[in-house]
């Protein structure tokens, strides 16, 4: 399985339940959505068990929240999670790249091992991925800000269809440079940053 497939399988992995929620609430609506992101949850989580494999902390947090956010407007009068949910669920992720940035391993060098197992622990590589993972958590933060703007200035219907567009394209395009991190470390030490000389 090449690096890029197994990136998607376990972003799959990670995030089905979440990605399944949103796909199916855009089509069939709320209480649909939370049944496959439940379904998800427990088929998943008991294949997890089984196979004595720890439930990751991301999973717990993407796919509880799902479930969170779909209860939540399951059960209120009007769905208002669901202009919400996206920033909420950004600025949660922004904190988690946060937080992430700190201890022996930054998030998106977890990550990284994930595609080159191989990568090597020298001071400027991880320092690059400390400053790549504060710049996940940047992004997110900018999500949310950015799907805030959207979910008040359009129609609700209207407004989910931007907001998955944008979603959708701004992810692409993130996780396209995290793909490319390689070159992006090369060229920032061509610019003089991470090098080796600064340790």
């Amino acid at each position: 399985m090449t690096g890029g497939r197994a990136f998607a399988l376990d972003v799959l992995r990670q995030f089905g339940g979440l990605i399944l929620y949103w796909i199916t609430l855009l089509i069939f609506g709320v209480k649909p959505a939370i049944a496959v992101a439940l379904a998800f949850v427990m088929v998943d989580g008991a294949r997890r068990l089984m196979a004595r494999q720890p439930l990751p902390p991301i999973w717990l947090i993407a796919n509880g929240a799902a479930i969170l956010f779909g209860l939540i407007d399951l059960y209120a009068r009007t769905p208002f999670m669901i202009r919400y949910e996206g920033a909420i669920f950004n600025l949660g992720w922004a904190v988690a790249f946060a937080v992430g940035t700190f201890g022996k391993e930054p998030l998106v060098l977890q990550f990284a091992r994930h595609r080159s197992p191989d990568i090597p622990d020298r001071p400027e590589i991880i320092r690059f991925f400390r400053a790549f993972t504060i710049a996940w958590s940047l992004f997110f933060v900018m999500r949310a800000v950015a799907f805030l703007w959207i979910m008040d200035g359009y129609p609700l219907a209207r407004a989910i269809a931007i907001r998955a567009a944008f979603g959708w394209i701004s992810m692409g395009v993130m996780v396209l440079i995290s793909f490319n991190g390689r070159r992006v470390f090369e060229l920032c030490q061509s610019l003089g940053f991470f090098t080796a000389r600064q340790e």
